[in-house]
């Protein structure tokens, strides 16, 4: 969590001298999740999304005389698939904080209301659990293999499209796909997460600098 919001502080601060404006505001909508694993036998499960929420906030950073932006976000992620898990459904449900650095296109498309976004993402894994044979067990998450199920750390790609339908309103799509490919889990060899989100962003505000 504090390395997530050293690195949002640093990409504004250390962009700023070379913006001419920050755009800040609040961001929400739904998430379809999923995920995939690999064992020693191939495929161990790949599982069907679920429907949950994503809620936070954004800075578009403008870059001087660019058509580019840094557009750092700050999600709660709410996410959930269900996997067939050795023969029998398993619904996954795990709460994260996402951090998504897009370098932001602003195209002149449709009106200069069309953008396109694409870099890193970073993800700390607060809690989750799942449900098997009936039962509900808390995820155990870190680093021993011998009893965790998986790591709280999470990092991989982020693409957006966002569609400007006001001066201060715009809808985005946004796909983020995993990259980290481990698992502390003996059982897994690599996992795969992907989360493809639709939101509202709402403008709150913006600073100009001279």
């Amino acid at each position: 969590m504090r390395m997530l919001c050293l690195l949002v502080f640093s990409v504004v601060f250390f962009t700023a001298g070379y913006g001419q404006t920050i755009q800040y505001g609040a961001e929400g909508g739904i998430n379809l999740s999923g995920a995939r694993a690999t064992g020693a036998g191939g495929v161990v499960f790949h599982g069907t999304p679920g429907v949950r929420f994503s809620l936070g906030g954004f800075a578009d950073i403008g870059l001087k005389d660019s058509i580019f932006s840094i557009q750092p976000k700050l999600f709660f992620s709410r996410e959930a698939y269900t996997p067939n898990i050795f023969g029998d459904k398993t619904p996954f449900a795990i709460s994260f904080i996402t951090l998504p650095i897009p370098l932001v296109y602003h195209s002149n498309l449709a009106g200069k209301r069309l953008s396109f976004g694409l870099g890193p993402y970073f993800c700390y894994v607060i809690s989750g659990k799942y449900t098997y044979n009936g039962y509900t067990t808390k995820l155990a998450l870190g680093n021993n293999s011998a009893i965790d199920d998986g790591h709280h750390f999470d990092a991989g790609l982020d693409g957006m499209v966002g569609y400007q339908l006001q001066d201060n309103l715009s809808l985005r799509a946004r796909l983020d796909w995993g990259l980290t490919q481990d698992s502390a889990d003996p059982s897994f060899d690599k996992v795969w997460t992907r989360n493809f989100s639709i939101t509202c962003a709402y403008t709150l505000g913006q600073h100009l600098f001279r």
